[in-house]
């Protein structure tokens, strides 16, 4: 039986799961910044997934080094986890006792019977999808409990630094030039797929599409700046941040909390 996780409790777990995949080398060059960039909302996303009425497994959408899964198993989840690509070995996940598949869930099947999930989890990765989450969302809510909890997070389209862009004559995505003229798709099944953000979302657009896909909204929250393990230059990121968090609209980050109904 797992119990109630608070974001404090989540927040020790996570860090003493940086140490020890830094301590046995098994970290992306990259998986620094990934961590310090994610680790205060996926404390948040743990603590939600965590008040389930329903046990059973945890789903990880969108996987990359799997430091969320790991957490996630030393806090006494059962994990499964699902990416496009595979940054480590098939070895790692097996060693990390994680239920790994490789697929596109904009394309392909899920590969787990109905209703298997207490809770699900898709972060940083419905702004990249290029078609519409109709498809992949039917297979998110097939797979979840009746009760289950789906957990996303998405950048905030409202936040400051957006408004700041278009001042300057900026769009809010990425560079126009090198990813919407220049860049290539990837191709999958036939069809064509890209990496650039497709979309950035408000509170009603995520409201919208539990609606529409058969969740309830449970929560959807603004989330807050990470301002801790910054060093150097990046310090003098933490007082704007601070100030920018003061209006829950100018956050970086939304998340919502929905549940397949019972």
């Amino acid at each position: 039986m797992i119990t109630k996780i608070t974001k404090k409790q989540a927040i020790k777990v996570l860090m003493a799961t940086y140490n020890e995949r830094e301590s046995e080398r098994s970290l992306l060059p990259d998986s620094r910044d990934y961590f310090d960039g994610g680790y205060d909302r996926w404390a948040g996303v743990i603590s939600a997934l965590s008040k389930s009425p329903v046990q059973g497994r945890i789903l990880d959408i969108g996987a990359y080094d799997g430091m969320f899964c790991c957490s996630l198993i030393k806090l006494g989840f059962s994990i499964a986890a699902i990416d496009w690509e595979q940054p480590l070995s098939g070895s790692f996940w097996h060693r990390k006792n994680i239920d790994w598949h490789m697929l596109n869930i904009e394309a392909d099947s899920l590969p787990f019977p109905d209703n298997e999930f207490m809770g699900i989890y898709m972060g940083q990765i419905l702004e990249h999808f290029t078609y519409s989450p109709k498809k992949p969302f039917k297979e998110i809510f097939r797979v979840l409990k009746p009760g289950g909890l789906l957990v996303i997070d998405v950048p905030n389209v409202g936040e400051l630094h957006n408004f700041y862009r278009l001042i300057r004559g900026k769009n809010i995505l990425y560079d126009y030039k090198i990813h919407y003229i220049e860049e290539e798709p990837m191709f999958y099944k036939g069809l064509p797929y890209w990496r650039r953000h497709s979309h950035e979302f408000t509170a009603y657009d995520l409201k919208n599409l539990a609606d529409t896909c058969g969740f309830k909204v449970v929560d959807i929250s603004y989330i807050r700046s990470v301002r801790h393990r910054k060093k150097g230059f990046r310090r003098i990121e933490v007082p704007f941040s601070a100030l920018r968090d003061i209006v829950p609209l100018f956050r970086k980050t939304l998340m919502l909390v929905a549940q397949k109904p019972f």
